[in-house]
C-alpha cells in the first residue's frame, strides 16, 4: 500500500512557502500570487480551471456580499486530481489575499521577505494564510505524485478576496466547484495546540454616518458636535454587544470571552479644528451569531442604536445613517458527529499523537459561503496562530506546516472512502453548484 504521507517533503514546504509569501498579495493585488500557484499546478500535471470573474457580475449576483476593495476581476485557479474509481469529491481550498502591512517600521524585517529564523517563517500571511495554503498543495500534490489508485476526486482551489467579504470563493462557486466535503486551512494548529474548527461566527462591515451642526469654535454650544453625538451612539454599540454576547448558547462560541464583537475600525469627521465637528463616518465591523442570518443581524443592530439614542433630541431628530459596505455570508457550522469532523479529528490525532480540540470561532471566513451558499460540509484546520495574523511580524511554524500537510494528506485518504451521499448527508441546505 502507498504511503502517500512520504510525498510531503518538509524541504519543499520551506521554499514554497518562502517564494509565495515574497509574492505580495494584498487584497485587491492578488492576480501574481494566483497565477504563481496555477504554475504549480501545472508541473503535477493537474487539471486547471483558471479564469477572473468580473466584478460586474458577481455585482449582479443575488449572493453578492459587497466590497470595499475597488478591484476589476477576481482571480480564481481550480486543480482537480481524478481517481481511477467513481467516489466522493473532497475539497482544499484557501485564500491568496494579506491584508496590507501597515508601517514598515513596526516589522523587524521587510513585509514581504520570507525569512526564515530557525522553525519560523516571517511575512505578511505567514500565519493568515499562506502556510495553510502550502500545506494543502503539499498535500494535494503527494496523491499527484503516488499514483491516481484512489477513488473519486481531489480538488485544490485557490480564491481572492477572502479579507473583502468572500468574493473569490462566490467566484469559484459561480464557476460550478462543489465537492462533498471541504477543508480550509485558516490557522489554527500551532506546535503546542491543534485546533479543529466546526463553526465560526459571520462578520459584515457597516458605515455609520452621525450628523452634527457645525459653529465657530468660540461659540462651541451654538452648534452640535457629531463626535459628541457619535459618542452616543458608540455607547448603544457596546450595550448592544453586551446583550448579544450575554444570550448567545452555543458550548463551543460561549467558551469565547466575546464571540460576537463589534469593533470600530476607522472613524473620521471634522473639517478644522476651529469649527465645531459637523459630521462624523465610522466604519463598523458587526460580529453575526450562529443564530440569525446577515440581514437578521444587521436589523437588530439598527433596531440597537435606534433605542440607544431615543432619548438624544439631537439624534432622534438627526438619526445616524447606518449603510452596509460588505458582509460576507454570515456564520455557518458544521455538525460535531459529520463524518469529515470524526476523520479529521482521527487523522491529527494519528498524526499528532493528541487528539486536535474540537472548537468554533469568533471571526469570519469563506467556511460560510462553502457551507451556504453550496450546501459543502467544511472545516477548518490550518497551521497557524489567529493571534499572529494581520499584525507585524507574522510568522507561522515550519514543523505545524508540515505536519498539517500529513494530516490532510491522511483525512483525504478517510473521506475517499466514504459513500459521497453519507458526506453530503449533514450538510446544510444551499445551492449547490455541479462540476462533473
Amino acid at each position: 500500500m502507498v504511503r502517500r504521507t512520504a510525498f510531503v517533503d518538509a524541504d519543499h514546504i520551506r521554499e514554497r512557502l518562502v517564494s509565495l509569501i515574497r509574492v505580495p498579495s494584498v487584497t485587491g493585488e492578488e492576480d501574481a500570487a494566483v497565477a504563481q500557484i496555477a504554475n504549480w499546478l501545472q508541473q503535477v500535471d493537474a487539471e486547471i480551471d483558471y479564469w477572473n470573474d468580473g466584478i460586474a457580475a458577481l455585482q449582479r449576483d443575488p449572493r453578492y456580499p459587497g466590497h470595499e476593495v475597488d478591484r476589476a476581476w477576481a482571480p480564481v485557479v481550480v486543480g482537480v486530481l481524478r481517481g481511477e474509481q467513481p467516489g466522493p469529491s473532497v475539497l482544499l481550498t484557501g485564500h491568496v489575499d494579506v491584508v496590507p502591512p501597515g508601517e514598515y517600521s513596526h516589522w523587524r524585517e521587510e513585509p514581504f521577505s520570507g525569512l526564515t529564523r530557525g522553525d519560523r517563517v516571517f511575512g505578511c500571511g505567514a500565519s493568515d494564510m499562506k502556510s495553510g495554503l502550502i500545506a494543502a498543495m503539499a498535500a494535494f500534490e503527494a496523491f499527484a505524485e503516488s499514483g491516481r489508485n484512489f477513488p473519486g476526486r481531489i480538488i485544490f482551489a485557490a480564491v481572492p478576496a477572502e479579507e473583502d467579504s468572500g468574493l473569490g470563493t462566490l467566484a469559484a462557486i459561480r464557476g460550478g466547484w462543489h465537492a462533498d466535503a471541504a477543508i480550509i486551512p485558516e490557522p489554527t494548529v500551532t506546535s503546542d495546540m491543534p485546533e479543529l474548527v466546526i463553526a465560526h461566527a459571520g462578520a459584515m462591515s457597516l458605515r455609520v454616518a452621525v450628523p452634527g451642526k457645525a459653529a465657530h469654535a468660540s461659540r462651541r454650544l451654538d452648534g452640535e458636535s457629531a463626535l459628541d453625538h457619535f459618542l452616543t451612539v458608540y455607547r448603544a454599540m457596546r450595550e448592544h454587544e453586551k446583550a448579544v454576547n450575554a444570550v448567545e448558547d452555543h458550548p463551543l462560541m460561549r467558551l469565547h470571552g466575546l464571540p460576537y464583537a463589534i469593533n470600530v475600525g476607522t472613524i473620521h469627521g471634522g473639517q478644522w479644528s476651529s469649527s465645531v465637528m459637523d459630521s462624523i463616518e465610522a466604519q463598523v465591523r458587526v460580529g453575526v451569531s450562529l443564530h440569525e442570518t446577515i440581514d437578521e443581524a444587521e436589523a437588530r443592530f439598527r433596531e440597537a442604536i435606534l433605542t440607544g439614542i431615543a432619548d438624544d433630541p439631537w439624534l432622534h431628530d438627526h438619526p445616524p445613517v447606518i449603510q452596509r459596505l460588505a458582509s460576507g455570508f454570515g456564520s455557518a457550522e458544521t455538525p460535531r458527529d459529520h463524518p469529515l469532523v470524526q476523520a479529521l479529528a482521527e487523522s491529527a490525532e494519528e498524526e499528532l499523537r493528541r487528539p486536535p480540540v474540537i472548537a468554533a470561532a469568533p471571526y469570519g471566513c469563506d467556511m460560510s459561503a462553502w457551507v451556504r451558499l453550496a450546501g459543502v460540509p467544511t472545516v477548518l484546520y490550518g497551521p497557524g496562530e489567529i493571534g499572529c495574523a494581520h499584525a507585524p511580524n507574522e510568522s507561522v511554524s515550519l514543523e505545524a506546516t508540515y505536519h498539517v500537510a500529513r494530516t490532510l494528506v491522511r483525512t483525504i485518504e478517510r473521506l475517499l472512502e466514504q459513500d459521497p451521499a453519507t458526506l453530503r448527508g449533514n450538510a446544510t441546505p444551499g445551492t449547490p453548484a455541479h462540476m462533473s
